[in-house]
């Protein structure tokens, strides 16, 4: 493949994946959950796995622990998740 070729194909999957994106989020405010990003988005999708740590979250994100722990803060304000203590 040509640098011009993978440069197309990757502008185009690109673009795909912010059209995606961005009909997940119309589709889930109309289902009336205000405030959710399509980064806590990835968050229910680890949480679909099982209970997690912020460190569990933060890796499955591929960020840093504090990062991870102000997603799940956010989504612990919404009411979307609560936290437990670890055993």
């Amino acid at each position: 493949m040509q640098n011009s070729e993978a440069l197309a194909l990757s502008a185009a999957l690109l673009a795909a994946a912010g059209e995606l994106t961005q009909r997940i989020d119309e589709g889930v405010r109309a289902r009336g959950f205000d405030g959710v990003r399509p980064a806590h988005g990835f968050v229910f999708v680890r949480l679909s796995f099982g209970d997690a740590t912020a460190t569990d979250v933060a890796a499955h994100l591929g960020v840093t622990k504090q990062a991870a722990s102000q997603l799940v803060d956010e989504l612990v304000r919404k009411g979307y998740v609560e936290r437990r203590p670890h055993p």
